[in-house]
């Protein structure tokens, strides 16, 4: 049995438009924008992270996705039913995620993630 948790990523212009215009919540490693699922979306969890182009090169750029996504998924196996999944989510990376290991952003997101 496969235990990894699935995200679905969120892929159209409008969607991350109706999110960053819903809540956020901010750290000093990344911003967390979310927003309630609409009544046809009820499965799966929607979740996409996002670096931006001033983060640096395209492979840093991917590499600090992976590392957000990855911590993201311990985050919420770790939080297992407390966690929320009727809301949409997009998760923007700072840089300072770069140099941090990836336990503290582990612990940084389930703290962020309960308070939705």
């Amino acid at each position: 049995m496969n235990s990894r948790l699935h995200l679905i990523s969120l892929k159209k212009k409008q969607e991350f438009k109706d999110i960053m215009n819903a809540n956020k919540i901010s750290t000093e490693y990344f911003t967390i924008y979310y927003q309630k699922k609409s009544a046809e979306k009820k499965d799966g969890i929607f979740l996409s992270c996002v670096s931006a182009k001033k983060l640096g090169n395209a492979v840093l750029r991917n590499k600090l996705k992976r590392k957000l996504k990855n911590a993201t998924r311990e985050a919420i196996k770790d939080l297992n039913l407390r966690f929320k999944k009727n809301y949409k989510y997009a998760i923007f990376a700072k840089q300072k995620i770069n140099k941090t290991e990836f336990n503290i952003i582990v612990e940084e997101l389930k703290f962020k993630l309960l308070k939705i």
